[in-house]
C-alpha cells in the first residue's frame, strides 16, 4: 500500500480513530516515559485545581508570545 492510499483511507475514517491515529504517531516520536508521567499527571490535576478555583492566571496564546 502506498502512502498516499494510507493517508486516503486514513482521512476516510471518523474523527474520533483519525484521532487515535494521531496520537499513535506522536507518541511514537516522544514516548511515554513512565517514571515521569505519574509526576505530570499530578501537576495537570494541580493546575486544573486552581483554573478552578480562580488561582490561575490564563493566558491567551498571543499574549503568551508577545510577552516571550
Amino acid at each position: 500500500m502506498s502512502n498516499n492510499q494510507i493517508v486516503s483511507q486514513t482521512l476516510s475514517l471518523p474523527f474520533v480513530d483519525r484521532l487515535y491515529i494521531v496520537n499513535q504517531i506522536i507518541e511514537s516520536f516522544n514516548p511515554i516515559n513512565p517514571q515521569i508521567e505519574p509526576k505530570w499527571k499530578e501537576e495537570l490535576k494541580s493546575r486544573q485545581k486552581l483554573l478552578k478555583l480562580g488561582k490561575a492566571q490564563i493566558l491567551s496564546y498571543q499574549e503568551f508570545f508577545d510577552e516571550n
